[in-house]
């Protein structure tokens, strides 16, 4: 049964990473088993069964399949082999005979909510549908109707849709269906038609990274030559030109970066889109060989949208193989020298000057993760190589990296956020976004990206320098998905005075609450613009005196939503004069401050919305994600890109900083706890504390022992508790001590 413990909080991840499905479909008939015998769910853990005993390995299995298809409305229930108790019961939903373990899970599990669960003599004069029905025979559920199966295909919306989706929503004339049995057969053809263009498109871009390995030496094969050109020119002229060499120098070096970042970037867009390319059509393959054709209905409009923008997909839309790739210097004139030595000196030739800078407008690619150098070796710089501030371009918002939120679907039927076009039919903006996919879990690469969030940088900072204390979570929850307790994209968190957890779920257009436990308590917000909708939350903060929520929606609204405790809408603000709101956080005495990126400017406003101060951090801030205050006064604003905390007054004067380069690389987010410590979050290689007193002084060093793919947003959940959002739509909480670590090595 190995083969079927995929994970149900992958989603659709799990078809694509494993072959599990294929596995149980494809096993023997196993309805000859004797009598109604069943194994028991009896443990919610992935981990492998602690015995190797065929009952055992089915229980789990048979799990672990109930959740997944329970979740997803996808199959029903296969028939578990025979081994454990005699069947009591039977439920309607999942057309199956339970043990008396199975009947208990029923009744108490969240995930067979609404199941009808009948003792077994009421059901014997009818007899339950066969597990081993036909794959052409079964029926899917539809999302939004749950007793509905889904019968009928919308041409307008391209989706399957149940009867009385017909009559609401999908209703004729708006909308054009048909039965699916009518429309499979079309459909399936163009889905076959589509995936052998993606094939031609794959053979294409793996001929195109050959071109790009071909380039990049000529390129650092020319570098050599440059510089011995340069050298024989200036051991003529030593004496005279010595610092026109030194600039000649720094300008190759340049050139020779500049272009090293252009062809890198098209080698990483190559690289990662063949994999989804692959990984596409090896899903779209099996699905279409093992699944029913109700069943690829279910996933037809993800697919089209999906290998449409591949096959729309240019990796090299700045023509950076076009361009030169060699890199030369002319040679000296010597009889000229004196008269006309900057003159002969000239341009580089392949550099900068041959590089027009333009992003591409394509999108399908994701951004390099923050404090990751691009892939391969290219990042290393020459003996001689000097840093180089990158081009304005390469972090615009028009570059290629950037790609459209919802690539694929946009209703109840989708997995989430995968339509270009989110569910309310608004026009998508990723320019302040986080990007959402670091563990890279197949289908989930497709998530936004936001270049102000991910630091494209050739020179690393230096690896931290003092010792840190391992530290395991103790908790986590969450998966990817819209029900509840499911996220696809948990850009911020933060904890009320009871130690609820509150997630700001960006895609979803909601907040979720949580208790300290991780179980769902409650959420509000919906899609839209008006009072009570939110579009697009990334922060969200809790004033602990009144217990009111305050969240910040980035663009297009930029603005500013107070709920009270219960997630009733009470007021909005700041659309007026907020930009690019990053990080929020209320004071003890109840006012809102606001620290933007880009701008780099922090707003204070009272509780209902008056602006009391506002001030510019321009000459101090480079990249602002996360901000709190203290008892004096103080605000601590979290700096991404300068590897530190800064302190600033509420006048807006600079006041000092803590941590720095080595020591708190990227941090992601900043607070105080009860004692006064300052404890700072960063994701660099682990997940990482620091605990530094008000001052500055370290006080003690944490790291994971987990490795988190990037991550969100942290906050405190006690004075040695806190709680992060990783970017593998999950949440973790970690306890740690507050003098843990910190020796120098």
């Amino acid at each position: 049964m190995a083969h079927v413990l995929f994970s149900v909080q992958l989603g659709l991840d799990s078809l694509l990473s494993d072959y599990g499905l294929e596995a149980v479909l494809s096993r023997p008939n196993i309805v000859d088993d004797k009598g109604l015998l069943f194994g028991s769910p009896s443990s919610t853990s992935s981990s492998p069964p602690l015995s190797d005993s065929p009952c055992d390995q089915v229980k789990s299995g048979y799990y672990l399949i109930c959740t997944l298809f329970s979740s997803y409305a996808l199959f029903r229930i296969l028939t578990p082999t025979t081994s454990g108790e005699r069947a009591s019961h039977y439920c309607q939903e999942c057309t199956h005979y339970l043990c008396t373990n199975c009947t208990m899970a029923h009744q108490y599990m969240h995930c067979f909510e609404g199941h009808r669960v009948e003792p077994i003599s009421q059901v014997q004069t009818s007899m339950p549908p066969s597990s081993t029905t036909p794959a052409h025979e079964r029926s899917c559920k539809c999302l939004q109707h749950r007793a509905q199966p889904l019968r009928f295909f919308c041409l307008t919306c391209n989706l399957a849709i149940c009867r009385e989706c017909t009559l609401v929503e999908h209703a004729q004339p708006a909308h054009q269906y048909e039965p699916i049995t009518e429309v499979a057969e079309k459909q399936l053809n163009t889905m076959e038609m589509l995936v052998n263009e993606a094939r031609n498109k794959h053979m294409d871009l793996l001929e195109m990274f050959k071109q790009v390995d071909a380039a990049q030496q000529r390129l650092s094969a020319s570098l050599g030559r440059a510089h011995s050109q340069l050298d024989e020119n200036v051991n003529a002229l030593l004496r005279i030109v010595e610092d026109a060499r030194k600039a000649a120098s720094k300008e190759i070096d340049a050139a020779f970066s500049a272009k090293q970042i252009q062809l890198t970037m098209v080698d990483k867009r190559i690289q990662q889109m063949t994999e989804k390319l692959s990984q596409t059509i090896d899903f779209t393959t099996r699905l279409v060989k093992y699944a029913s054709p109700t069943e690829v209905m279910v996933f037809k409009q993800l697919l089209d949208t999906r290998l449409q923008l591949f096959l729309a997909f240019n990796p090299d839309a700045s023509n950076a193989l076009g361009s030169s790739c060699e890199l030369e210097f002319p040679p000296l004139n010597v009889s000229s020298a004196r008269q006309t030595i900057q003159g002969l000196f000239g341009q580089v030739r392949g550099g900068p000057a041959d590089w027009n800078g333009q992003a591409s407008s394509q999108t399908g690619m994701p951004p390099t993760p923050i404090g990751r150098p691009p892939s391969r070796q290219l990042v290393r710089s020459p003996p001689q190589a000097h840093s180089v501030p990158l081009p304005p371009s390469v972090f615009s918002d028009s570059n290629n990296f950037l790609r459209p939120r919802n690539e694929f679907g946009g209703s109840s039927q989708s997995l989430g956020n995968f339509a270009t076009d989110d569910a309310c039919g608004l026009p998508v903006y990723n320019h302040y976004d986080k990007w959402s996919i670091g563990v890279e879990p197949s289908l989930g690469m497709l998530e936004p990206g936001n270049m102000e969030d991910e630091k494209i940088t050739l020179y690393p900072p230096s690896r931290s320098q003092i010792s840190r204390q391992k530290m395991i979570y103790h908790c986590k929850f969450g998966e990817f998905g819209v029900m509840e307790g499911q996220f696809t994209e948990p850009s911020g968190v933060a904890v009320n005075a009871q130690g609820d957890i509150v997630v700001a779920d960006t895609n979803n257009h909601r907040i979720q609450v949580f208790d300290k436990e991780g179980r769902f308590k409650f959420q509000f917000g919906e899609c839209g613009k008006r009072d009570g909708q939110l579009l697009y939350p990334n922060r969200v903060a809790v004033n602990k005196m009144t217990g009111d929520f305050v969240v910040t929606e980035r663009s297009p609204t930029h603005q500013i939503q107070v709920y009270n405790q219960y997630g009733q809408f009470l007021r909005k603000f700041g659309a007026n004069i907020l930009q690019h709101p990053r990080g929020v956080c209320v004071d003890n005495k109840g006012r809102i401050i606001v620290v933007e990126c880009k701008v780099m400017r922090v707003i204070i406003f009272d509780m209902f919305g008056n602006i009391l101060q506002k001030f510019s951090c321009s000459r101090y801030l480079e990249f602002p994600n996360g901000v709190c205050t203290n008892d004096k006064n103080e605000i601590l604003i979290s700096d991404n890109r300068a590897h530190c905390i800064k302190v600033f007054s509420y006048e807006g004067q600079f006041l000092r900083q803590i941590g720095g380069e080595g020591i708190t690389n990227y941090p992601i987010g900043v607070a105080i706890n009860t004692m006064g410590d300052v404890v700072v979050a960063d994701n660099h290689n682990n997940f990482n504390l620091t605990v530094f007193s008000q001052d500055g002084a370290m006080i003690g060093a944490l790291e994971s022992k987990v490795k988190h793919a990037q991550c969100f947003d942290v906050a405190l959940v006690d004075e040695s508790s806190v709680v992060l959002a990783s970017k593998d739509y999950r949440l973790y909480l970690y306890r740690f001590q507050r003098s843990a670590g910190g020796g120098q090595q």
